[in-house]
């Protein structure tokens, strides 16, 4: 008997690290779609029911379409040369991985109506990302702080 528990516990051990393995894995590669600023490689990350919130503004946006189209708005369009590394820790619970991360570039654009040139910028932030057993984003939750964005903006 000790013996069949000891073997379930090594095999549910085996499954959660293999499941931890595969949510680092697809984290990773949507990271390198961001890299490569390629939209069309974020959107193929996401499930078609996936929502984002993000902290600062206080938003949920719900489903593919719509979440592409928004998180690429706010992190890319004004940010040609954009990067977003990890950095830190990384915890896997399940199918939800946490991680801090690093996210930076160069701002020209417009932020309201406020027209701003060749701000060089870099913030840190915590987000959390949870992928259903296809290999899909579901949900994807950002916490940065703003106020230190806008201030490296001059604004």
């Amino acid at each position: 008997m000790k013996r069949i528990i000891l073997l379930l516990m090594f095999g549910l051990l085996g499954l959660s690290q293999a499941n931890e393995s595969k949510v680092e894995e697809v984290l990773n590669s949507y990271m390198n779609a961001w890299a490569e600023h390629n939209i069309t490689k974020i959107d193929s990350y996401y499930s078609p029911q996936v929502v984002w919130y993000d902290l600062p503004s206080n938003t949920t946006t719900k489903g593919k379409k719509e979440v592409t189209k928004a998180i690429t708005d706010a992190f890319m369009s004004y940010v040609p040369d954009m990067f977003w590394i990890k950095t830190g820790d990384v915890f896997v619970s399940a199918n939800t991985i946490t991680y801090e991360w690093t996210y930076g570039g160069t701002f020209t654009g417009l932020w309201g109506e406020k027209k701003i040139k060749n701000k060089k910028f870099s913030i840190k932030g915590i987000s959390t990302t949870t992928i259903d057993d296809k290999g899909k984003i579901i949900a994807q939750k950002d916490y940065y702080d703003l106020f230190v964005f806008q201030k490296q903006l001059g604004l």
